[in-house]
């Protein structure tokens, strides 16, 4: 009887944890932002979208732009324009980014300034999420000549965080 009675706790133990990892890994995966990243031909830019933890007005997304050259080149760097295609069809434009104002230093009253630029908040999930999407970069460093890059983006699976 008691072989029995040990038997049936074990059981009990055995079918608990596996419940519980069953429910963690589901809540884990379900949980996770749906991501797009992607890098330009120049390998200076590195975009990607996430989504907001704002969801008041539902699910939606957001652009992060972060450079990848130098960091003397990073602090002259002027971004003119930041245009946005989902699937071939101009999103929206945003203009007048300086670079310089996102190098994630100290700022002189303490606290860091951001290392990217995020941009093109709010867009709602079904506009963003299965498309095509597309970053279009322009921008000069120093008092050089206008430069462009294209970056386009790709959904990262969940298991690659």
């Amino acid at each position: 009887m008691r072989k029995k009675s040990n038997m049936k706790k074990w059981l009990v133990v055995i079918a608990a944890f596996l419940m519980i990892c069953i429910v963690s890994t589901f809540v884990t995966v379900s949980g996770k932002k749906v991501k797009y990243e992607g890098s330009g031909k120049s390998g200076l830019w590195v975009s990607n979208l996430e989504k907001s933890d704002k969801t008041s007005i539902g699910p939606n997304y957001f652009l992060n732009l972060y450079w990848q050259g130098s960091k003397t080149d990073e602090k002259r760097t002027v971004v003119g324009k930041i245009t946005l295609y989902i699937d071939g069809q101009k999103y929206d434009d945003r203009e007048g980014y300086d670079l310089s104002e996102y190098t994630g230093e100290e700022m002189p009253g303490g606290g860091q300034m951001e290392d990217h630029i995020a941009t093109f908040d709010y867009m709602p999930e079904d506009e963003v999420i299965g498309h095509d999407v597309l970053v279009k970069v322009e921008w000069k460093t120093g008092g050089g000549k206008k430069q462009t890059d294209e970056i386009k983006l790709y959904q990262k699976p969940w298991y690659k965080s």
